[in-house]
């Protein structure tokens, strides 16, 4: 074979023998190049290099892999090198990963190619597109490399988090609370089991829908806010141009036209009081809102705020200022224009805070009005104003009086959200809103984050952190208890264990080999991976789950779960600390437990890689465990005991005694069973 290889591409989608993250693997077979050939390498990464020159410094590490390659002809560097350039690519297209490896096999010439993912999609795409830009450049042909990276760029906006949802997963991710992605789109689910929450965006799973169609029919949302006193524009929905006329002549002075809900500022039209341009607002309003209702409204003087509401408290607060430019006799307001669309805050990406500046009707009726047009020169000294609205970029949260959040508060509760963005107009948002004749314009479900996120002026707030707050509290990270079995006789021990919990009074599930059960009833039939222990912490009234953990289901999927209490090794045939053993060992929380079988000959290995609690079971009362320094939990007179140097103490009785084959296996349920006493009791209530 001439050219490089890609085979037996899997994800393995939890903790796994390469890495704690998710990761894709390949096998990589190098091409059998001719033996002498140095040049010949060497102008296949001069090609490659050519190819991939788009990625600029992310090459670098691919590029100086494929120059080892050509110096001394190893195949692990052009493997490495394929490697490289996956992950550039995929970071690229704004994964965020950093992660790559490689690792030879048994056979001459083929390597496991491991990489970090974020979306198998994009992932397998990368890999692909590493391995057919190192075939053309080893067989000199073409390849549009730089139209590919577009087109993985494209899966990623489809596919990865948008900025929304990316900042409520930081934040779950920052307080240690598992997170799983449900579907392709937005929907997370935060904790496990019974503490499980579910969020979509800025959307929680108590945001009433009652409340988001309120919220939408602004008509009624207005209606509903009048009724409790504060402050609204007077307007309504128009049917036409002519009735939006009528309407402005019903409110007088000056008007907003704009779609019944509007995004970013987009066809809102600010401060009108003409026939001809309230006409031609409505017309682009109609046409913008796709199909929604145009209102015209009451123009209130001010500036434009928007204030995000969590839970009946304010989280942060923007304001937008009206967007000018100051002539120099030289440049056209075109040439202004696209000096502030250099801004890195205004493009058309998601997580941009501001929109770049288009000549739209809106601005252009802006423009009309002050006797300018695009291509005008602006004089030295004039003040043209650009936009009126949609300028949100200044962080005002310090500065919300009292009264004000307490209106923003009332506003969010009364259309029904838990989380809002509470659109107002007021000239100081320090001074009380009523002293100023200003008002709430709409109340929004879903608000967007970016603004307060990635302020133009002023300070960040934390609003993913403040929303992840509001569904799992502070101090709780919406786990449930995770016991892991592993080895000899783990089905069996893990339905004794789920029994215990159950007699506990906890709702306990198990994910064995025989299938998932629920409180002792099947949920799954048999066929035991990691994603049915995954899918097993999806069960909304799960109080503990119980996962048989195979070698196999770790080297296929890896892991279920990122994080368990307590881990328990029965002992296998193996002679040796085995690299699934690792794997599982490595997910016991740092205040967990590790449960040995003292009689294993890779128990003492095994115990120094867990610096929590580690507790031995042992058939034989005289073990040498104590001589570690652990607990050893071991059979005398019928019963079983932990004894450690400090105390020794009853765990349980073995009534009928079982036999020698089936000591060991009730010493670790007895030992599971006295640590999981302890990890389950309700917490001791204060005097």
């Amino acid at each position: 074979m001439l050219v490089p290889d890609l085979t037996n591409v899997r994800a393995l989608r939890g903790p796994n023998i390469w890495a704690r993250c998710a990761v894709i693997q390949a096998a990589f077979r190098a091409p059998n190049l001719p033996s002498g050939t140095p040049v010949s390498r060497s102008d296949s990464v001069a090609k490659l290099r050519d190819l991939t020159a788009s990625l600029g410094p992310l090459g670098d590490p691919a590029w100086a892999a494929a120059t080892d390659w050509a110096a001394a002809g190893n195949d692990r560097s052009l493997a490495l090198s394929v490697a490289q350039l996956a992950l550039a690519i995929e970071i690229a297209a704004t994964c965020r990963v950093s992660f790559s490896s490689v690792s030879p096999t048994i056979e001459s010439g083929c390597f496991l190619l491991v990489l970090e993912l974020e979306d198998e999609d994009i992932a397998r795409a990368a890999l692909a597109a590493a391995r057919t830009a190192c075939r053309a450049a080893i067989e000199n042909r073409p390849y549009d490399f730089e139209a590919e990276i577009e087109r993985i760029k494209e899966i990623g906006s489809d596919t990865l988090l948008g900025p929304n949802t990316r900042a409520i997963a930081d934040a779950a991710t920052r307080r240690g609370i598992p997170l799983r992605r449900l579907d392709k789109g937005s929907l997370l689910q935060l904790g496990h089991g019974i503490h499980q929450r579910r969020m979509c965006g800025a959307e929680t799973d108590r945001t009433s829908s009652i409340g988001e169609d309120i919220g939408w029919e602004k008509p009624l949302s207005k209606e509903l806010l009048t009724a409790v006193g504060i402050p609204t524009p007077e307007g309504r929905i128009v049917a036409n141009a002519e009735d939006a006329w009528a309407a402005a002549a019903e409110v007088g002075g000056l008007v907003v036209v704009k779609p019944q809900s509007a995004n970013h500022g987009r066809s809102v039209f600010i401060g009108l009081t003409q026939r001809e341009e309230i006409a031609a607002a409505y017309e682009s309003a109609r046409e913008t809102g796709q199909g929604q209702n145009v209102l015209v409204e009451r123009c209130v003087l001010g500036a434009e705020h928007r204030v995000l509401v969590v839970d009946g408290a304010v989280a942060a607060a923007t304001r937008g200022d009206p967007l000018y430019i100051s002539g120099d006799g030289i440049r056209s307001i075109e040439q202004f224009v696209a000096e502030l669309n250099s801004d890195p805050r205004r493009s058309e990406a998601a997580d941009s805070p501001l929109y770049a500046v288009e000549f739209d009707e809106m601005t252009l009726g802006v423009l009309a009005r002050q006797g300018y047009e695009p291509v005008s020169v602006p004089r030295a000294g004039d003040h043209i104003l650009i936009q009126r609205n949609g300028n949100l970029a200044v962080d005002v949260t310090d500065l919300v009086h009292p009264d004000n959040a307490a209106l923003v508060a009332l506003a969010a509760r009364t259309i029904g959200l838990d989380v809002a963005g509470v659109d107002l107009v007021v000239e100081d948002i320090s001074r009380p809103m009523r002293e100023q004749g200003g008002a709430i314009l709409e109340v929004n479900a879903m608000p967007g984050l970016m603004m307060h996120l990635k302020p133009g002026v002023g300070e960040p707030r934390p609003v993913g952190d403040i929303i992840v707050a509001a569904v799992i509290p502070p101090g709780t990270d919406g786990r449930i208890p995770i016991v892991a079995i592993q080895g000899n006789g783990a089905t069996a021990i893990a339905h004794e264990i789920s029994a215990l919990l159950t007699a506990h009074g906890l709702c306990a599930g198990v994910a064995c080999s025989e299938g998932t059960f629920v409180n002792g009833h099947q949920t799954r039939r048999a066929g035991q991976t990691s994603r049915h222990a995954a899918d097993l912490l999806l069960h909304p009234l799960l109080e503990a789950a119980v996962v048989e953990v195979r070698d196999e289901a770790i080297l296929q999927d890896g892991l279920g779960f990122d994080r368990c209490n307590l881990a328990l090794f029965t002992g296998s045939d193996a002679g040796e600390l085995t690299v699934a053993n690792r794997v599982l060992a490595e997910s016991v929380a740092a205040d967990g437990t590790v449960i040995l079988n003292a009689g294993v000959p890779w128990a003492k290995e095994l115990a120094g890689r867990h610096e929590g609690e580690v507790i031995l079971f042992s058939a034989d009362p005289r073990t040498a465990a104590k001589a570690w320094g652990k607990t050893v939990v071991f059979a005398s007179r019928n019963a079983v005991f932990a004894s450690s140097a400090e105390h020794e103490e009853w765990i349980a009785n073995l009534d009928p005694a079982p036999s020698a084959e089936a000591l060991e296996q009730r010493l670790a349920v007895s030992a599971a069973g006295w640590v999981l006493r302890r990890l389950t009791a309700p917490p001791t209530r204060p005097e």
